[in-house]
């Protein structure tokens, strides 16, 4: 799958000249991931801007952990964060508690694995 890309309009400053990328998870897998790749861009790192639980009515927060990788070739990594909490909804990008993978290299791959199939982010990047 390929994730969708579009210029970020800047919730706040520090987000100027930033993209954003929303992604839906495959679950806790790699599996089926949508696949994006780090914009040469002012952000340094994989901030979670918006989240969305999957499926269940009721459910009002998910687990999300960045993934990144060199190339297709090569062994998906986990951010150092492994899994982070977040409520359903907006998330301050210059808050590091949102930042899902940090110093990424423009060119590398990423996506974002969850607790469950179907949850949905938009990754500022």
């Amino acid at each position: 799958m390929t994730a969708v890309s579009l210029v970020a309009l800047a919730p706040t400053a520090s987000a100027s000249g930033c993209v954003s990328t929303w992604l839906r998870s495959p679950g806790t897998t790699t599996n089926g991931a949508m696949v994006a790749v780090k914009a040469d861009s002012p952000c340094h790192d994989l901030n979670v801007s918006w989240s969305q639980a999957a499926y269940a009515p009721d459910a009002k927060y998910s687990g999300y952990m960045g993934m990144y990788r060199k190339s297709s070739s090569t062994g998906w990594i986990g951010g150092s964060r492994g899994y982070v909490q977040m409520d359903n909804g907006y998330h301050d990008i210059n808050n590091s508690y949102f930042a899902l993978v940090t110093d990424l290299t423009p060119g590398t791959q990423f996506t974002v694995i969850s607790r469950t199939p179907g949850d949905q982010v938009t990754i500022v990047h």
